[in-house]
């Protein structure tokens, strides 16, 4: 068998054939198997899978989260390099094609990544030309990808020897059901027993999820329901972060502090979305916790102070105000999240 493709799973009904016939679309002549690992999902996704039969091997397991369910995978898989995919991504149709040689004529390479497009996770229309931008599109060194910010690595375009996936223990498990950086700490373990190449064709289409839908998700495990009003305490589901940051200061020390600053900063940004989804909801009082647990974490982000000000006043007196405003300042202080500030 040369490759094993795994794609964890975890309530992707609506995504999940896509992703499939995306893979067996492949125009490749090696061998492969495809193996799905089910993280407990509650919606329909079993019975999408159901109808693939034997032409995918399907791990069914309690929600642990995607690191774990990514390890579930390699314990099972055969082949001789993986290939790994997320339930809401596809490959163009020469994926495999396009990658499994440039490992084969290299093997000083542990793995190789390539560009990607960009796309609408509800409508499919692209968003961005590229993924890997100028400046970032070549195999990079391990002080590059220990940089301010994490080197642009879509896992779906990943394939890596099975061999040294194995050898260093694949995902972190540290991250739970958390949203983390679980693909980026294994990258950069990666990187550290060998060269990962750099394959400039665009092969895998990302679908961005809004900030709304990944955090629904995230909350779901947890008890938490859609609305933002649903969470007592804000800072509990950006707690992959932290593990992140942790991680780093661990196994790099000092060369890891940039990463693990950009961690920090990533919960006080995302803590900002969440307020301001809350404002949207008319949650006011969940906004000011999100906005003051930012705070926490970066005190001198100015803009926190002025939208922790807004969700202070009360209703009546901030909408008498509002008509002053122009209208990105009153989405930025009431919500919800601009795309941009989603995908940042």
């Amino acid at each position: 068998m040369k490759i094993s493709v795994i794609i964890p799973v975890f309530n992707n009904e609506g995504t999940i054939a896509e992703t499939l016939e995306s893979v067996f679309a492949q125009r490749f002549d090696g061998r492969f198997e495809v193996i799905v690992v089910n993280d407990g999902s509650t919606d329909g996704t079993r019975a999408v899978l159901e109808k693939y039969g034997d032409r995918i091997r399907v791990i069914d397991q309690e929600n642990r989260g995607i690191s774990a369910a990514r390890n579930a995978g390699i314990r099972t898989a055969v082949g001789e390099y993986i290939a790994l995919l997320d339930a809401d991504d596809t490959w163009t149709e020469d994926k495999l094609a396009q990658t499994v040689p440039v490992l084969d004529e290299n093997p000083a390479g542990v793995a190789l990544f390539s560009d990607g497009v960009t796309v609408d996770a509800a409508s499919g229309a692209p968003l961005a030309p590229f993924y890997v931008g100028p400046g970032y599109d070549h195999s990079p060194t391990l002080d590059e990808m220990l940089g301010k910010r994490p080197w642009p690595i879509l896992l779906g375009s990943v394939v890596v020897r099975r061999e040294t996936l194995v050898s260093i223990g694949g995902f972190a498990e540290e991250f739970g059901r958390e949203y983390g950086a679980e693909d980026m700490f294994a990258l950069l373990r990666l990187r550290e027993r060998g060269e990962i190449i750099y394959v400039p064709q665009k092969l895998v289409r990302y679908r961005l999820p809004m900030f709304q839908l990944r955090l629904a998700k995230s909350l779901r495990p947890h008890g938490g329901n859609e609305k933002s009003g649903g969470a007592p305490d804000p800072e509990q589901f950006f707690g992959g972060n932290s593990v992140w940051a942790r991680l780093m200061l661990e196994r790099f020390g000092e060369r890891g502090r940039k990463l693990a600053n950009y961690a920090i900063d990533r919960t006080a940004h995302e803590l900002v979305m969440l307020g301001m989804m809350a404002m949207d909801d008319g949650d006011r009082e969940f906004a000011r916790q999100c906005y003051r647990a930012s705070i926490r974490h970066r005190r001198w982000w100015l803009k926190t102070y002025f939208r922790l000000g807004w969700a202070m006043l009360p209703t009546g007196v901030s909408q008498r105000l509002s008509p002053m405003l122009s209208a990105g300042m009153r989405r930025s202080l009431a919500g919800p999240p601009f795309l941009e500030e989603r995908t940042q």
